[in-house]
């Protein structure tokens, strides 16, 4: 049995699916073979092994508006919009599982589990009360540090919501430059996306 450290809820124990050989297992090895609990993710950062439950209904309403928004040029230019698929960040020893991706549909083709952060074109993350530090600090300078090309995050607990992009990742320095808008303006997205997200879509989280 391995206790994992759980966010959002009580502590949570579970089995891993198959024998790890080492003695001492890492947390890296600890976080492959595991299989969490019915209803969670599991996510490896700062060497920690993370488990985070489903999250709340307003949570998922953003992320399928962005989806759809984000959906409309990713068909055009052969992307896939998706939200289950883990991510490795080699440069931090970490494993993730972001609220959205876009990537190339032919990345998405390969049979791998486990996708690099150069498949990606933008990562997003949509605050809740138990994930908020690590999406606007931990996740933050971790996503430089990859050099995934832009960061989407949707903050609920900022104002009455707010949406920043952060692009142009440094690995020393983090993101180079940071856009922001409350709820009920337009964020734009640059190339190679070349839109806006019109965040009155998101609705009221009230």
């Amino acid at each position: 049995m391995v206790d994992l450290i759980e966010r959002g809820a009580e502590m949570a124990t579970t089995e891993l699916p198959r024998p790890i050989t080492s003695e001492k297992p890492t947390a890296r090895e600890v976080w492959e073979h595991l299989e969490p609990p019915t209803g969670f993710r599991a996510e490896l950062l700062r060497g920690e092994v993370i488990l985070s439950p489903t999250p709340a209904d307003i949570h998922n309403h953003i992320c399928s508006r962005l989806g759809l928004m984000l959906a409309q040029v990713a068909l055009e230019n052969d992307w896939d919009v998706t939200n289950t698929q883990t991510i490795v960040l080699p440069k931090t020893e970490e494993g993730v599982v972001p609220d959205l991706i876009v990537i190339p549909s032919e990345s998405m083709l390969t049979g791998d589990w486990q996708k690099e952060p150069d498949d990606l074109l933008l990562v997003a993350e949509i605050t809740s009360s138990s994930s908020r530090d690590r999406d606007l600090e931990v996740k933050l300078a971790s996503y430089a540090a990859a050099g995934i090309p832009m960061y989407l995050l949707v903050d609920l607990f900022d104002h009455d919501g707010s949406v920043t992009l952060h692009s142009q990742p440094n690995e020393q320095d983090g993101y180079l430059e940071r856009t922001t808008v409350l709820f009920g303006g337009k964020l734009h997205l640059p190339q190679p996306f070349d839109m806006d997200i019109d965040t009155t879509k998101f609705g009221s989280k009230k």
